[in-house]
């Protein structure tokens, strides 16, 4: 039986125009509302993303509930496809104004709207003459001018410019730039306890998770700290030129040329906040022991892992999976890498590339999917760590789903999966997603908790919880699934 791989997919750019990057920036900072000057079916894609942020929050345990903000569509048709749709966009933004009593109202992009050419920026100043309070238009035009990114740097571009001014900072304040997951995601929450450990207090993450009153408080701050995981990141480069623009402006230091993503990548990231904050002694306290903890947590495991043999099955970019996370943490075990397959994930040019990068960090044997050599290499080992899940059932495989994570805390949980996938009876084979298991454990209990609760009311055609009496997509879709 060849190697096989299940849900194979080539990303070669981001698909996503520039309004979701607006709704993404825009959609939790209250007192806000967002408008799309675009066709009605624009919307559904905020939609999907608050469906999502739902979801991850339920399978990250916490019980915090983020209310997105008001959006509303212009609702571009094709009467002003053709004789343009300025006069729409008025009446939405005096119906917005009325409706929700904003402290301030953004406008963004369509393609339809570029394409016919609204003068958006002049109808928000006209309207904000008119009604009194901020209005802006975002620049960019849905797939015109850029994509996600761009729409989400343009409107924290647009907060920094209307709503902040310089001020003195506050010595121990910590300003977080970016989203990874947002404030309740798993990186986030990790680097919240690091700080800590240095007596540094996160003020906020900008920007979306503060309100227009609380925007303040990021030329404040001490430092600004950016969210990220990879340096060589043309989207990060972005996100640093948009901290350039605050240091310009307010005089905030910021970090950015290291990101907390692995036990050895933390420590100099520790070390180099400490450095700007001047807390160089609490920072290698910290280092000192948060390496305890996972010394004692690898000694622990040490007995059972310790020479056992194991294949590293890759298809994923570097852009999104660094190895050398991996093959650290498995020369601290003593798990011997026998060797890598490429999977058949990538286009011959980058396949190229991606084996050159491979040889750089290891000299173990690269094979192809598809050779012999592959095939007997991932039957001979005792587990399989891989990027993308396998066919073959008897293969005991360890999917790194969620690589890589801020500081020891990704290592801690592979040394419970290793340890995990071990005692599946090697005939049987197995899945663990690494990383991922405790979340997606937690997870499912959590679905499980909220059918019970909403099975009755969904089962009668009311989507609505009879636990809370609130409009729950989790519980509707999981009932429909489960009945």
């Amino acid at each position: 039986m060849g190697i096989e791989v299940k849900r194979v997919g080539i990303r070669r750019t981001n698909c996503s125009c520039s309004m979701p990057g607006v709704w993404r920036a825009l959609s939790f900072v209250r007192g806000a509302v967002v408008i799309f000057h675009s066709p009605r079916p624009c919307a559904h894609i905020a939609h999907g993303m608050d469906v999502s942020s739902f979801h991850r929050l339920t399978a990250a345990g916490t019980s915090v509930r983020l209310s997105p903000v008001p959006l509303l569509t212009s609702g571009l048709g094709e009467s002003e496809a053709i004789f343009g749709g300025e006069e729409r966009l008025r009446e939405c933004i005096r119906f917005a104004v009325d409706k929700y009593h904003p402290q301030a109202v953004f406008i963004a992009n369509s393609c339809v709207s570029g394409v016919i050419g609204d003068d958006t920026k002049a109808i928000a100043e006209e309207m904000e003459a008119e009604l009194g309070l901020p209005i802006t238009a975002v620049s960019a035009h849905g797939f015109l001018d850029g994509e996600y990114y761009a729409g989400y740097l343009d409107a924290a571009r647009a907060l920094v410019d209307r709503f902040m001014q310089p001020a003195e900072r506050r010595e121990g304040t910590v300003v977080l730039l970016g989203d990874c997951g947002g404030m309740h995601g798993a990186y986030v929450r990790e680097l919240r306890r690091l700080l800590s450990l240095l007596s540094l207090r996160v003020t906020a993450q900008f920007p979306s998770y503060l309100s227009l009153d609380e925007m303040q408080a990021v030329p404040e701050a001490g430092l600004v700290i950016l969210l990220g995981r990879r340096m060589d990141d043309e989207k990060q480069a972005q996100l640093i030129a948009l901290a350039a623009h605050m240091k310009e402006r307010f005089g905030t230091p910021y970090l950015a040329d290291i990101y907390a993503v692995g036990a050895e990548e933390t420590k100099l990231w520790l070390r180099r906040v400490g450095l700007l904050c001047h807390r160089e002694e609490e920072a290698e306290h910290a280092i000192a022991a948060e390496e305890e903890a996972f010394a004692a947590a690898v000694e622990k495991v040490r007995t059972e892992l310790a020479g056992r043999r194991c294949a590293l099955a890759i298809g994923r970019d570097l852009s999104w999976f660094q190895p050398e996370i991996v093959l650290r943490l498995l020369k601290k075990v003593g798990i011997i890498l026998s060797g890598i397959v490429l999977l058949d994930c990538f286009l011959p040019a980058r396949r190229e590339v991606m084996e050159e990068e491979l040889h750089r960090r290891t000299d173990v044997p690269i094979h192809h999917e598809g050779d012999a050599a592959a095939e007997e290499l991932l039957h001979s080992v005792d587990f399989v760590l891989t990027t993308h899940e396998l066919v073959d059932a008897k293969l005991r495989q360890l999917f790194l789903a969620l690589l890589p994570s801020v500081g020891w805390s990704m290592e801690r949980r592979l040394l419970d999966d290793m340890r995990q996938i071990l005692h599946r009876h090697e005939s049987r084979g197995g899945l663990i997603y690494g990383g991922a298991g405790k979340i997606l454990r937690r997870c499912l209990h959590v679905y499980r908790h909220l059918c019970a609760r909403g099975c009755v009311g969904v089962l009668r055609g009311d989507p609505r919880c009879r636990h809370c009496g609130q409009r729950s997509p989790l519980v509707l879709l999981l009932c429909h699934a489960a009945h």
